[in-house]
């Protein structure tokens, strides 16, 4: 009975509720209209507001006081809130009965008037708040110190980076390099250094991007920085954060430095405006990759390098502490050949130089050396905080071929040049050449798709240039990093670095490079655990694929390990200097496709060499070789590469014969090879010249080409059309050679151009060379000009563009010379000019932009000081560069020959 009351009541209770609203409905209806007019009062205040705040927020340093900021802000949520309840009425309009006279749901009802009121409540403050008498006021960027410590070798590269801030026609800037080399640092350098100095930036900010360069990663950290409120962050609307993003920088002038960008950031996207000549912002970016910083559309891209020996030893030893380095009578150079291990890698000689700070023993020192040396790897932290790092780069290589050729340079000694040609070739006989798609394909050249790798290597920062264009170089420590990644398949024994790595899994060895080692050290050098294992796998050595082997002091080569080698591809003997006995047994090598005997003193090829049919390079420069048996090369039906003979003579049954007459014999052979693609040689008679020049074939596959004494040789016609892979043109000795005649064209891949004892007057043929790189002319005794006015009897339309890829020029013992070219030029790219004996060469055409490049001026004291110069600005700019040159009559010295 109770239940059945209470539950009676509440029903009435309900009901004389839903009968006191029917009395108020009529009134919903007046309030929702209310509070629509009332709200859009306020979003017009709003309004005013907003654009008092974008005009006087354009004046510099200038910004939004936090007040109106907030004011701002709490109308776009209300203005959000009332939208909800206008809709909420609207639907609760709808829903009525006593006849329309009652609301359905009482409570809702009741709910709803509450909620109206207190928006009108709300409404009412914030006008009456809204009326502000400054919306922004001034204010003083506040830079975040960031934690350094003492940094060594930035200095320079810190003013490099300030300048293109001060440059008012750059925006964008990317600094790049390897990781560890200091690059985020140096940005941290750059955020503190605002600390110090006045300046006119309205914001100053350092995002750390990371790999993955999220666009809304970077918007949240961007946002952060420029301390606008969390509550404005959207997680759903990367357009909504760009659009507050853009609001807060448009119109200012603001600096960003982003760290650590892996791959394009479009900067659109995340709602940084576009640094421009108006706003006058600034972008600096760090990336490992020179790709990404012509991804960004960088106007400027500077290089972070690794330390010079110098710096690197005071880094180390700073780290290391000057009492662990007094603490024994070897250890202080001992952390010398340590820090030079390390190649001036910042991240490297921290890491190493805090391990060994607590070191006092000398043991613990010569053990820690022997380790970086061979298994740096297990140097404690090595593994984890640089390897690591650095493999980042690799992984994010998109080319199998790309990582297969990065990992073999790792059979090189440490720092050494690698010479572009010669890596090419073992590529190319390990087949990594062939594995590249076919969109990489650049006429079927096997060269070019080397090249093609290197240019990719280079921009990844994997590999660097050595100390010309000819030569590539890889950091100790990424080559550390390589030989970490293959080290079960490879053994390297280097004697001056005292390398001695993978000398314990012999069955598993694919590649092995000794230098200054024979293969018969190996029984020596190696651990007595692993001797057995040698002893019981030499033979086989089934999976050896490359055996690169430079020994100056072997003069023969055990016969007994050629047939073992089943599988090898690539044979490098080059510079092995007193090598001269190849063995018969080589020709059971029958899966060789690259043989180079470079710089030998072998004095034949036996006849066995016939059987190497898959052979495609053969590398024979400066040997002392006297014969190759006659239709030996037509057995090479693989072969693709043929490097030119120093000095070849052909035995035949009735004695020597005239070296003229062996190489037209050798040049029919090439030219009946099918798969023939390069050919480097040296011609010595004009009627072998000529029967090279009547063959388009074999014309058509000289990469190097060299004129040695051809007496007989008034003209040399060259049709660039023809000889269109020709990337070498040397003449030397060519006494009577007054003139090269040239067809239609332009030499497009001639880089290097050497002139020697030559009688020519005037070589102004090298305007139509639009890529030579590097120009040697030598004892010339009637050269007066090098480029003339008209050469060819054509005009000169576009002075900058002579000489334009230039980065050598050596002029050497020119009695005659008395002009490089008439009118000024940029010389855009030029590294190095050396001069000498060039008495009336008393003009340089050097206009003030070359500058920008050119390191080095060589030349005798006197010559340089009797120059004149149009401008004597312009002397004062080159004087820093001139040296003196000490070294006299070097011109003498016969140029090193490429092997």
């Amino acid at each position: 009975m109770a239940d059945s009351f209470i539950s009676t009541m509440k029903e009435i209770k309900e009901f004389g509720s839903c009968l006191w609203d029917a009395v108020s409905s009529r009134n919903l209806e007046e309030n929702l209209k209310s509070l629509k007019g009332a709200m859009e009062s306020l979003k017009k205040v709003y309004e005013d507001v907003k654009q008092r705040v974008e005009i006087e927020g354009k004046v510099p340093q200038m910004k939004c006081t936090n007040e109106v900021s907030g004011w701002l802000y709490e109308v776009l949520k209300l203005e959000k809130d009332v939208s909800k309840t206008l809709q909420d009425g609207e639907k609760e309009k709808q829903n009525k009965c006593l006849r329309g006279y009652c609301q359905k749901n009482c409570w809702s009802s009741y709910n709803l008037r509450n909620t109206i009121s207190e928006h009108l409540d709300e409404v009412k403050k914030l006008r009456t708040l809204g009326q502000f008498n400054a919306v922004v006021q001034k204010f003083h960027v506040t830079v975040q110190q960031l934690p350094m410590v003492e940094t060594v070798g930035l200095d320079a590269p810190l003013q490099d980076v300030w300048r293109c801030i001060e440059d008012r026609k750059l925006g964008i800037v990317g600094l790049y390099g390897i990781p560890g080399v200091g690059k985020t640092t140096l940005l941290y350098k750059i955020n503190n250094e605002f600390l110090n100095v006045s300046h006119d930036f309205d914001e100053v900010i350092l995002v750390s991007v990371s790999k993955l360069s999220e666009v809304e990663l970077v918007q949240k950290k961007i946002m952060d920085k420029l301390d606008l409120p969390r509550n404005m962050w959207s997680s759903d609307g990367r357009e909504t954060n760009a659009q507050k993003i853009f609001e807060r920088l448009h119109g200012k002038k603001f600096l960003l430095l982003l760290d650590d960008i892996w791959q394009q950031l479009d900067l659109n996207l995340v709602g940084v405006p576009l640094p421009n000549d108006r706003n006058q912002s600034k972008v600096v970016f760090t990336t490992h990759s020179i790709d990404v910083c012509g991804l960004m559309e960088a106007q400027q891209k500077i290089e972070v390098k690794s330390l010079g020996p110098e710096e690197a030893l005071h880094l180390f030893r700073m780290k290391v502490g000057e009492a662990t380095l007094t603490s024994g009578p070897e250890i202080s150079k001992l952390a010398n050949d340590m820090a030079a291990k390390l190649n001036g890698l910042p991240l490297a000689l921290v890491t190493v130089g805090r391990a060994m700070a607590s070191r006092n023993d000398q043991c613990d020192w010569e053990s820690g050396l022997n380790v970086l040396r061979n298994t740096p790897s297990q140097f404690p932290h090595m593994e984890g905080r640089i390897l690591k790092n650095l493999k980042f780069s690799y992984d994010r290589l998109q080319s199998t071929t790309d990582k297969s050729c990065f990992l073999y340079c790792c059979l090189f000694p440490e720092n050494s040049d690698i010479r572009k040609e010669k890596i090419i070739n073992c590529w190319i006989g390990e087949g990594f050449i062939d594995e590249l798609n076919e969109d990489a394909d650049i006429n079927g050249d096997l060269r070019s798709k080397g090249e093609l790798v290197i240019r990719n290597l280079k921009r990844a920062c994997l590999l660097g240039s050595g100390e010309s264009e000819e030569f590539i170089r890889m950091h100790g420590m990424l080559r550390d990093m390589a030989w970490h990644e293959c080290k079960e398949d490879i053994v390297l024994l280097i004697k001056k670095d005292k390398e001695q790595r993978g000398l314990r899994s012999w069955n598993k060895v694919k590649r092995m490079s000794l230098w200054d080692h024979s293969i018969q050290d190996l029984l020596t050098i190696v651990p007595h655990s692993s001797r057995e294992d040698l002893l019981e796998n030499i033979s086989p050595l089934p999976n050896l694929l490359t055996m690169i082997c430079m020994d100056p002091m072997s003069t023969t080569l055990h016969a007994g390990f050629f047939p073992s080698m089943s599988s090898l591809g690539v044979l490098d003997l080059s510079n092995s200097s007193s090598l001269h006995d190849l063995p018969k047994e080589i020709g059971h090598l029958i899966n060789l496709k690259c043989l180079n005997l470079s710089n030998t003193a072998i004095p034949e090829l036996p006849s066995a060499l016939q059987n190497l049919r898959k052979l495609r390079c053969l590398i024979l420069n400066c040997t002392k070789i006297r014969k190759i048996p006659r239709a030996m090369i037509p057995n090479f039906l693989s072969l693709e590469v043929f490097s030119k003979l120093e000095v070849l003579q052909h035995l035949d049954p009735g004695g020597f014969l005239h070296r003229d007459d062996y190489l037209q014999y050798l040049l029919k052979e090439l030219e009946c090879l099918l798969h023939i693609k390069e050919i480097c040689i040296v011609i010595h008679e004009a009627t072998s010249l000529q029967k090279l020049l009547e063959s388009h074939k074999l014309l058509g596959c000289i990469r190097k080409l060299t004129l040695d004494e051809c007496n007989d040789l008034p003209t040399l016609e060259l049709s660039p059309s023809l000889v269109t892979k020709m990337e070498d043109l040397e003449l030397r000795y060519c006494k009577e050679l007054r003139e090269i005649s040239l067809g239609t064209g332009q030499f497009r891949n001639l880089s290097k151009v050497v002139i020697k004892g030559c009688n020519l007057s005037d070589v102004g043929w090298l305007i139509y060379a639009p890529r030579l790189q590097t120009l040697e002319l030598v004892n010339c005794e009637l050269l007066g000009e090098i480029i003339g006015d008209t050469p060819g009897g054509g005009e000169i339309e576009e002075n900058t563009r002579i000489f334009s890829s230039l980065l050598v020029l050596r002029l050497f013992c020119l009695p005659s010379l008395q002009s490089i070219y008439r009118h000024a030029l940029p010389f855009p790219s030029l590294i190095k000019i050396e001069v000498q004996d060039c008495e009336l060469l008393t003009k340089l055409p050097f206009s003030k932009s070359a500058t920008k490049t050119l390191k080095l001026i060589s030349g005798e004291e006197s010559w340089w000081d009797s120059l004149s110069w149009d401008d004597e600005t312009i002397k004062e700019d080159f004087s820093p560069k001139f040296v003196e040159r000490i070294v006299q009559n070097a011109w003498l010295e016969d140029f090193q020959p490429e092997y």
